[in-house]
């Protein structure tokens, strides 16, 4: 190995030894937008049918809300397409014949009330008559010889229901204040069981439920007071109490009350926050722990705004950019990116790797270099537009272009 080896002595700063700058840009930025969703933020709903009876008559209707937390898992849709080999002049032709949903598998926590117990039990009793009947009472049903009988009880599907049990089963995703919902429709159950029993057992008991589905419906929108129905509700044992923490950019909107404690004593400052904590004395002994505290404590205040390292709301599919330019971000200011694309010069630089990122469609980097100057003046403007509207993709791209140029 060279004695000279950029990667023996780390002579170049950009070389190695540094973060994991691809899964930064990817996952952690733009508050985590590329971030993993975490699979325990779920909610469900049921709806059932208003013919099963209502909150005096059924549990399923008393107790809806609570089904829906005690939801331990559930799978989210699945499909399958049923695809055929079709012979096209000797061409291999493959063409689709029809869509098939896989069945939407629902455990439930078998809770000392019995709620999702009654659940089955219910849809038991609304489609079969079989739960109905009460064995060999006064109308015969399930006697040893009631084929003899001159009238034979009725059994099985005929109930005379034409109304399916639920109406719909809805199952939300949650992430970073936002939802998006999976509902089948028309789900009927093909398989239920209570779970088992054992004597030296110590795990928890569960009743499961297995869903088939015409279809699925998607929809998606921002987590509020009653969307997604019934989650967060206080009456089901959601703790709604505001956290002492807050968030930092909710205490600096102007006429904003709701302060957590963390914003408040950032507003405090350095000085006022020791007094809070050490009072204000003019002791030795406290002095001197404020002399310490000041330094560590105002450098943790500075680097904590500096770095933007509290959480901050974001919308899931439109980016904001910021509107100040941080010392320590990876990502230059949109305004800062185009004030330098205004420079033709840069511009030839950087706009055909913005290009080769899909900012103008149908039009790739062989015809952006080959165009007129007129021409390519409306790129570079389409180009800058998309950037000053908060495109997050092209403002990355044109971001690092320029700080390989030095900027």
């Amino acid at each position: 190995m060279s004695l000279k080896d950029a990667f023996l002595f780390n002579l170049q700063s950009e070389t190695h030894l540094r973060d994991a700058r691809h899964a930064h840009q990817i996952y952690t930025q733009n508050n985590f937008a590329f971030a993993p969703k975490t699979k325990y933020m779920y909610h469900v709903r049921f709806d059932p049918n208003d013919e099963i009876g209502n909150s005096a008559t059924s549990n399923v209707f008393r107790f809806q809300k609570e089904l829906g937390v005690l939801v331990k898992s559930a799978d989210l849709p699945s499909f399958r397409a049923s695809v055929e080999n079709k012979q096209q002049y000797n061409r291999k032709k493959n063409v689709q014949t029809r869509v098939d949903y896989q069945d939407c598998r629902i455990s439930f926590h078998d809770d000392n009330t019995g709620v999702t117990r009654a659940l089955l039990e219910e849809y038991y009793r609304y489609y079969f008559e079989d739960a109905n009947k009460v064995t060999n009472g006064v109308d015969g049903a399930y006697g040893a010889r009631d084929k003899y009988f001159a009238r034979v009880p009725n059994y099985g599907l005929n109930n005379s229901k034409r109304n399916p049990f639920f109406k719909s089963i809805t199952i939300y995703q949650l992430s970073r204040r936002n939802w998006v919902a999976y509902t089948l429709v028309n789900p009927l159950l093909t398989a239920w069981d209570h779970g088992s029993v054992e004597s030296g057992g110590t795990d928890f008991n569960e009743n499961t439920i297995s869903v088939a589905y015409e279809a699925v419906q998607y929809t998606s929108g921002t987590v509020s007071g009653d969307t997604p129905a019934g989650f967060a509700d206080q009456s089901v044992g959601y703790d709604v109490t505001p956290s002492p923490l807050g968030y930092l950019d909710d205490a600096m909107i102007p006429g904003n009350s709701e302060k957590g404690l963390l914003p408040s004593l950032l507003g405090l400052g350095t000085s006022a926050l020791l007094n809070k904590a050490f009072g204000n004395s003019n002791s030795p002994s406290k002095n001197i722990f404020k002399q310490v505290a000041t330094g560590v404590i105002g450098g943790l205040v500075t680097n904590a705004l500096s770095q933007n390292n509290l959480p901050v709301p974001d919308s899931q599919n439109v980016q904001t950019p910021s509107s100040s330019q941080s010392n320590n971000s990876r990502t230059l200011d949109a305004s800062v990116v185009n004030n330098l694309l205004s420079d033709p010069t840069v511009a030839a630089q950087v706009n055909p790797a913005l290009v080769n990122s899909g900012a103008l469609p149908n039009v790739d980097v062989n015809a952006y270099n080959s165009a007129s100057s007129s021409q390519k003046a409306s790129y570079n403007s389409q180009i800058q537009g998309a950037i000053a509207a908060g495109n997050q993709k092209l403002t990355q791209v044109a971001s690092n272009a320029l700080k390989n140029l030095g900027f």
